[in-house]
């Protein structure tokens, strides 16, 4: 029996869509079509990346097999699979062939203050090697206490201007206003210089 959505044949719409999250959303796809590729996205997400990651780098599938030692038709089902088919070992393989590194991290999704004391942790522990490279280094001294000042500026930049996106309100206005005092000069406020003058403000 030949139902009427047989009958007739579908049409192209000629709307163009950047992801198909958003061709769902502007097509009007029913909700188990939805659910079902919100379930497929969840268990694809690993391969989905390594796919990318190897077209970012230029790499073709059949380059990809040479390098692991498989047949192109092994990468073709490897990046078309689930995420619970892969090994570490071949995440490393596409770490190592594209040049590129690739964190894997288990567990429950970390919230953003979480992130941002586990990020700053990692911060303290990378500038602490480079002061220990600095003692440690006569020639160096000059261009890693550089690249302090340099990196304080940007952070301090980076946390004054998301604090600017906060609510307004009596109980909420907060300046972060830093002053730096250098010998006899006056206090330099770095919230008032701007990134090209950072150098002149502290000679």
């Amino acid at each position: 029996m030949t139902t009427e959505i047989e009958k007739t044949p579908s049409k192209p719409t000629g709307r163009k869509y950047a992801s198909v999250k958003a061709l769902i959303g502007g097509e009007g796809v029913s909700q188990a079509v939805r659910e079902k590729q919100t379930k497929y996205a969840a268990e694809t997400a690993v391969v989905l990346q390594l796919s990318k990651l190897r077209q970012a780098a230029g790499i073709t599938q059949a380059d990809m097999a040479k390098h692991l030692g498989v047949t192109q038709g092994t990468i073709s089902k490897l990046e078309a699979g689930p995420d619970k088919d892969i090994t570490l070992h071949e995440i490393r393989e596409y770490a190592r062939v594209t040049d590129q590194r690739i964190g894997v991290l288990f567990g429950k999704k970390l919230t953003h203050t979480e992130a941002i004391k586990l990020h700053a942790r990692g911060l303290k522990e990378h500038l602490e090697a480079l002061a220990e490279i600095a003692n440690q280094n006569d020639e160096l001294q000059k261009d890693i206490k550089g690249f302090f000042g340099e990196a304080f500026f940007h952070l301090f930049n980076i946390i004054a201007s998301c604090n600017d996106k906060l609510p307004c309100g009596d109980d909420n206005d907060v300046e972060i206003r830093i002053e730096i005092v250098k010998g006899n000069k006056s206090p330099v406020a770095l919230s008032a210089i701007k990134p090209n003058s950072l150098e002149e403000a502290l000679a």
